[in-house]
């Protein structure tokens, strides 16, 4: 594939070209414009001085009129022509030396009854002229024409000078422009040069080192930008470590067990009926909670990485119909340890969710307030309108959690009583299930004690319209 990439001083060269180029259009269009103004001046000069002349003539006769020429403006050349188009009388020029100017268009246009002006070289007087012819008339007949003429010489030196000063001009500019991008060059491509340093030693996971903050707007913007991701790179990497390391030492605990139980029962102990009833048992259970452990981490990938509107079907649901619904499929478990669960709460309160997984949620906090509740207690189901949001709320009577853990609680594989956790048979990821299932929803999940007994979770969300 052919390399594309081109550098900056490429763009600002083309850029710089774009801007002389312009520059030149309008020097040229400008020059041209004043060209025109100048014609455009002298033919009502000419104009002017051929009607004069045109009068002259018809208040005496052609030989006064032609005496009056020689002693006329000497910067202005006067012709007069008869119909065939010979030369009667000229202000510069003897007329007996002249040929027949029937064919000069500015001549053949008076003839036929219309004004006319043209720029041409002159033969005669070996100059650039400007001529500018009115037809004679007479009892409204043509009988002939008045030219009139300038010598362009003056004209032509001052768009020279115009030209001269034009080009000055530009060279000025251009060595402005050129000194101009040679420093925004050096203003962007240095800052450009240390992101993309700093951004391949993010790449190799070096984050060590942040951008400092530039001068330039733009490049600042992109610089804290870059800071930013690198923190949150860090931070991901940080916690991607840490998830390994919890991971590894979740799955190491089960493995090593049900290994030294097997082990065992090779060794021997299957032939014992108790002995073996007893190891099975507890690889069994073991084995339930790799099993759960890895279900939990499934659950948790795909809440993290699927799009949303894969893993998210919202309809319409009632709140106080949820909360029976999920203390239903936990009430084996209560019933287990003689806990009652209560639910409070109004009918006809809609929320916009997706039933599974909130029931999901729910459940998680519902087997969670049982877990670490002791027996004979009662957990409260709840549903709260408040403003624009409603609260799901599950709170329980059990020993509360100490407020140094709360803000660390819903962080994966987190434990407030690590041993009792384990011994009751809890992943720690429950709680990181329930806060993504809350934050998909445009949801926060919120934790509080219970004054001396017990705390309370609740689901927060708002009120789709």
């Amino acid at each position: 594939m052919t390399d594309k990439k081109q550098s900056l001083w490429l763009h600002y060269g083309f850029s710089a070209g774009i801007v002389l180029l312009t520059l030149l259009t309008v020097a040229w269009y400008a020059t041209d414009r004043f060209r025109d103004f100048f014609i455009d001046h002298l033919q009502g000069t000419l104009e002017s001085r051929a009607i004069t002349v045109d009068q002259s003539i018809k208040n005496s006769n052609i030989d006064a009129a032609c005496h009056m020429l020689q002693l006329s403006d000497p910067d202005l050349r006067v012709t007069i022509i008869n119909k065939k188009g010979i030369v009667l009388c000229d202000s510069e020029v003897d007329a007996n030396t002249m040929e027949n100017h029937a064919q000069r268009p500015e001549i053949s246009q008076a003839l036929s009854g219309q004004r006319g002006s043209s720029t041409r070289f002159s033969a005669t007087l070996q100059t650039s002229m400007l001529y500018f012819s009115i037809p004679r008339s007479e009892d409204e007949k043509v009988i002939g024409a008045i030219r009139t003429a300038i010598s362009l010489i003056s004209i032509d030196r001052l768009l020279d000078e115009l030209y001269r000063q034009f080009m000055i001009l530009l060279i000025v500019l251009l060595a402005i422009i050129s000194i101009v991008i040679v420093n925004i060059y050096r203003k962007i491509n240095q800052p450009l040069a240390e992101i993309v340093e700093q951004a391949n030693l993010f790449a190799k996971g070096d984050f060590s080192h942040a951008l400092p903050e530039y001068d330039i707007k733009e490049i600042a913007e992109l610089g804290n930008a870059l800071n930013r991701m690198a923190e949150q790179l860090d931070r991901l990497e940080n916690l991607r470590q840490d998830f390994v390391a919890n991971v590894s030492h979740e799955l190491k605990t089960p493995i090593a067990t049900i290994k030294s139980y097997v082990e065992t029962l090779l060794d021997g102990a299957q032939h014992d009926p108790a002995d073996l009833e007893r190891f099975l048992s507890i690889v069994c259970k073991q084995n339930d909670r790799l099993a759960a452990i890895v279900d939990d981490l499934l659950t948790l990938s795909r809440l993290e990485s699927a799009p949303i509107t894969q893993i998210l079907a919202l309809n319409e649901a009632d709140a106080c119909q949820l909360l029976h619904f999920s203390a239903e499929n936990c009430q084996s478990r209560a019933e287990a340890k003689n806990i009652t669960i209560d639910i409070n709460c109004k009918d006809n309160i809609e929320i916009q969710v997706d039933h599974s997984l909130m029931t999901q949620a729910l459940v998680n906090l519902i087997d969670n307030a049982i877990k670490y509740s002791n027996e004979d207690k009662t957990i409260t189901l709840s549903v709260e309108e408040t403003g624009n949001k409603i609260l799901l709320s599950v709170s329980d009577e059990g020993p509360g959690i100490p407020e140094q853990h709360i803000p660390r609680l819903f962080e994966r594989f987190y434990r407030v009583d690590k041993s009792r956790s384990r011994r009751i048979g809890g992943t720690g990821l429950g709680l990181a299930i329930v806060k993504h299932i809350v934050h998909i929803h445009g949801g926060q999940v919120e934790v509080e004690n219970n004054g001396t007994v017990g705390c309370r979770f609740s689901i927060i969300l708002p009120i789709s319209h």
